[in-house]
């Protein structure tokens, strides 16, 4: 059996009589990255603020590195530990980012707080170092967000993710607020920074290109449950569940154009 670096099994969230997440199963190999796949709504956020410890979940459990992580943090160090297991990059950069740090003040607090050994100057050799895997030259470093691209702050906060030196990162909708061409740069900065460093991705994303680019197993949700696993190849090409073909169906096309049906008036008239 691959050794697993992160695996959830009976995961359960309720908020109040709505279930959320309903016995949710998923493991992740070390090295290795997994896919939630479905629409908003399906539970695929609930579980991965389950994972990192935002929201605990109402049933089931989560073993991260080895260690029982299904109850919430209890303390400071608790949290910082945590932190050097499993960290998150969410959708939308700029909302993560303190507007007053610039990118190099945002990283070096991850590291005074998880490298508390390390002295300034090891620090700042370290921001360099990330932000050279990451793509961002010292002007970039030196800029506060307000003054970066949408790319360029996904970049910050895919480093500062990082600098924790976790050994899981999930990827919630992280590139779904970038352009197209901007989205395939920061997917393969995903994937070089995978091979070079072994890290563990979960990717959550409605999006089965970005799906297929860099994972390689893949579990699709709906309504809370888990309706299909499976690798990334075998679940895209040859889904099983009329969900995961929906789904699959919906991905436009070369040539797709979007249909317009147009009721008959009241007149009687035909449709245009």
């Amino acid at each position: 059996m691959a050794d697993l670096v992160l695996e959830a099994t009976g995961l359960r969230k309720e908020f109040g009589e709505v279930v959320a997440v309903d016995g949710v199963d998923l493991a992740v190999p070390r090295g290795g990255s997994l896919a939630i796949v479905g629409e908003s709504g399906s539970g695929k956020t609930t579980v991965a603020k389950m994972i990192v410890g935002l929201e605990a979940p109402t049933a089931g459990t989560i073993t991260a590195c080895g260690s029982d992580r299904s109850a919430p943090a209890r303390g400071a160090k608790e949290r910082r530990r945590r932190g050097g297991e499993v960290q998150i990059v969410f959708q939308d950069p700029y909302s993560s980012l303190d507007p007053r740090h610039s990118a190099q003040q945002a990283i070096d607090e991850v590291l005074r707080l998880h490298r508390p050994e390390i002295d300034k100057a090891a620090r700042a050799a370290r921001i360099a170092e990330l932000g050279e895997l990451v793509g961002l030259d010292e002007r970039q470093l030196r800029a506060r967000p307000r003054a970066l691209s949408g790319g360029q702050r996904q970049r910050i906060a895919i480093a500062r993710a990082l600098a924790a030196e976790p050994q899981v990162v999930i990827l919630d909708e992280s590139v779904a607020a970038l352009d197209v061409s901007i989205q395939a740069q920061i997917l393969n900065l995903l994937a070089d920074i995978r091979e070079q460093t072994g890290i563990s991705y979960i990717l959550i994303s409605h999006d089965l290109a970005v799906v297929r680019q860099i994972t390689d197993e893949a579990i699709v949700m709906h309504r809370g449950k888990v309706v299909e696993r499976g690798s990334t190849a075998d679940v895209l090409d040859h889904p099983q569940q009329p969900y995961t073909q929906l789904l699959r169906a919906s991905v436009p096309r070369p040539g797709w154009k979007p249909a317009r049906t147009l009721r008959a008036t009241t007149e009687g008239t035909s449709p245009a």
